[in-house]
């Protein structure tokens, strides 16, 4: 074994032994009795001693070359005047000389700064000369990995996280340098690192990753944290790609394996997510504590510990609940306070709340003066104001919440000129309520607008449709399973008490009726207790599990609105646990149709009953034939009739087409199938 190689062993011995003496001292020399009874000389006497074998094979191993010379000549001598001072330690603190037992403690002191800068420079060598000093490195954020640049934010992590530390500017091993893109298009001692080997067929780059790791050549070496096979393929990739360092990841061709590789770099920076990676699990019996004293409480997925808490209406909040809530306070991120007593005093309460994101006071007492207390939630992402009296001037309010996107302002008396004042200052929030793009100049007579809260109800839902013509007059029909078919005229904001579609449109004296809006509404009337996914949705698709199912909170025609639950060339199953037995006759389930971004309908449903949670009897089997040509984006609901039957659990299969059918652009693709609601009656 070459002596150099015995450094790493013995270089931190002085380093620990020598600090520890130097506590010891300052120990010993507050405490009357009982003295050192020779514990330090011998410490002194050890430190010594491996600081000289330190310096001599760190010499050894300098030796070896492949570092800055400059630097190592640096680290040499200091390290020779530490290894001196060291030993003059013990010979002072042995000499019995006043003299000598009056310099010990300044030279233990000089000799320490010695340590310091030899274990510094010593630093600088094996990591770069910026080590110490240096902000901590971190990658890439990744949002939209299409977008990344492949070498900077792909390619350069990988060899900094597996490479840079032989290869920096203190430590250049085969004088490869590989902190720069000039550098690594250098390459070192053994030649160019991107150019291919003649006999080999790939860059040398390459040749030295694949080599067998009991290979001197392999890189990294033996015992060196190694690229894993996701890496390497990103490498290969990149290698295949002519090596470019301005290209982004979507100017390459990539699919299978090499897609997932890329998306598992993306990094989810929503707060939710951030605050998600901060904040401690939330115990089961917290939630059950919380349902005994009426407060529902959920996680907002299965991998994030945040708490969607609702007050269920109440109209008799206290403090008390509040402060029952704050146990695990930073958790909470979503609160309904809807329709109760919620009022500006009580608002104040909220304030240990800071990690807020999604606030509901529709139907409230709030007023423009409870607003006030809102601006502290700077998370604050969504704010639902329906129904209250906040006017204008609250709006002053809301304008210091920076990260705010969504507002709901409907039945409040804002009035359109102060949105549109609010929305030039503050783009980025979409406003639902007394505002469309109706109030600029329009050539046509645009359909209605639905208002509603919710798509998923319990008992009922209050819909208000909403029409920027003077003079215009809304009409609309609610097919429900009584088939009511006849148009009514809009008068005034309606409750829908069972499951239906909506449909309204439009019609002013001189003008062709709109065209038509609609929307699907469903009554839940079965409480779910858990749901569980027989296989995972894709990763970009995953929402809140498979509680996504089952939150109330229907998708929108964005697919990537956080609200869908994605599987690409897989069907889904669900298994679904009701609270209590009960009898099922109709199951509900949402799913979405975009055939351009390779996302079309279900082709079939089949479900199974199980009245004892433990053996299940097949009640329905559907099939459907797959869509016709298509380019619209549709929101759909199938509604599956079984008998009626007591149970305690339901196990659903929606089947997907798993590729794209002949008529699309790429047929024999792998499709998705796209789903967010389980509503059972």
């Amino acid at each position: 074994m070459p002596l150099g190689n015995l450094h790493p062993l013995f270089v931190h011995l002085p380093i620990g032994i020598l600090l520890l003496a130097f506590l010891m001292e300052l120990y010993y020399r507050k405490k009357p009795q009982p003295k050192d009874n020779g514990t330090i000389l011998f410490a002194l006497a050890i430190g010594a001693i491996s600081a000289l074998i330190s310096v001599v094979t760190g010499w050894f191993l300098g030796g070896n070359g492949g570092y800055d010379e400059q630097l190592l000549d640096l680290h040499r001598w200091i390290a020779i005047a530490f290894s001196v001072g060291a030993a003059v330690l013990f010979f002072l603190k042995k000499s019995s000389n006043k003299q000598a037992q009056k310099s010990y403690m300044p030279v233990f002191v000089v000799v320490l700064i010695l340590l310091t800068a030899t274990g510094h420079y010593g630093g600088s060598l094996t990591h770069g000369e910026d080590f110490l000093f240096a902000e901590k490195y971190e990658d890439p954020v990744i949002e939209n990995v299409e977008k990344a640049a492949v070498y900077a934010d792909i390619v350069q992590p990988i060899l900094h996280r597996k490479c840079v530390s032989c290869h920096n500017s203190g430590k250049t091993k085969g004088g490869l340098l590989l902190t720069s893109e000039s550098s690594l298009i250098a390459g070192g001692d053994s030649g160019a690192l991107l150019d291919s080997l003649e006999q080999e067929g790939m860059s040398l780059l390459m040749h030295r990753l694949h080599l067998p790791m009991e290979d001197e050549e392999h890189m990294p070496p033996k015992g060196k944290v190694q690229l894993t096979t996701e890496e390497v393929m990103l490498m290969e990739w990149w290698m295949e790609n002519k090596h470019c360092f301005d290209c982004l990841v979507e100017d390459l061709h990539h699919e299978g394996k090499l897609t997932t590789a890329l998306e598992a770099l993306e990094k989810d920076t929503s707060a939710e997510a951030l605050l998600a990676e901060k904040v401690d699990e939330v115990p089961q019996d917290f939630m059950d504590l919380l349902a005994q004293n009426n407060i529902s409480a959920q996680l907002i997925s299965e991998e994030k510990p945040l708490l969607l808490v609702n007050f269920l209406q109440r109209k008799n909040l206290s403090e008390a609940d509040f402060e029952l809530l704050e146990r695990y306070k930073e958790n909470v991120v979503q609160l309904n306070l809807g329709y109760t007593n919620m009022d500006n005093e009580m608002i104040k309460l909220l304030k240990p709340f800071k990690n807020l994101i999604k606030l509901q006071l529709q139907n409230t007492q709030i007023t423009n003066e409870g607003l006030k207390e809102i601006k502290r939630f700077k998370l604050l992402e969504s704010l639902n104001l329906f129904g209250t009296v906040v006017d204008d001037t609250g709006l002053d309010q809301l304008s210091k919440l920076s990260n705010l996107k969504k507002l709901f302002v409907w039945q409040t008396p804002m009035t359109p000129e102060g949105l549109l004042a609010f929305q030039e200052k503050q783009r980025q929030v979409e406003i639902q309520g007394q505002i469309a793009d109706s109030v600029f100049a329009a050539s046509t007579l645009g359909p209605p607008t639905i208002i509603a809260e919710h798509e998923v109800f319990k008992d009922s839902i209050q819909v208000s449709l909403e029409q920027f013509f003077e003079g215009a007059k809304i009409f609309y029909v609610l097919e429900t399973a009584q088939n009511d078919t006849l148009p009514k005229e809009y008068v005034k904001p309606f409750y829908i008490n069972e499951t239906g579609k909506l449909r309204t449109f439009a019609t002013l004296d001189g003008w062709e009726p709109s065209l038509e809006s609609s929307m699907d509404f469903l009554k839940s009337g079965v409480k779910v207790n858990r749901i569980n996914l027989a296989s995972e949705p894709h990763p970009k698709y995953v929402s809140k599990g498979g509680n996504t199912l089952v939150d109330f909170s229907r998708g929108t025609s964005n697919f990537v609105d956080g609200k869908w639950l994605g599987f690409e060339a897989k069907h889904m199953t669900a298994t679904v646990e009701f609270k209590e037995p009960t009898t099922i006759s109709h199951i509900a389930v949402g799913s979405l149709s975009i055939p351009t971004n390779w996302i079309f309908r279900p082709v079939g449903y089949t479900v199974w009953g199980s009245k004892d949670g433990s053996s299940y009897t097949q009640l329905k089997s559907i099939d459907l034939p797959l869509g016709q040509p298509s380019i619209n984006i549709e929101r759909l609901i199938y509604d599956i009739e079984i008998p009626p039957t007591l149970l305690k659990k339901v196990k659903l299969l929606v089947k997907s087409p798993l590729k794209n059918p002949d008529w699309h652009p790429v047929p024999g693709g792998k499709s998705f199938i796209f789903l967010d609601e389980l509503v059972f009656n």
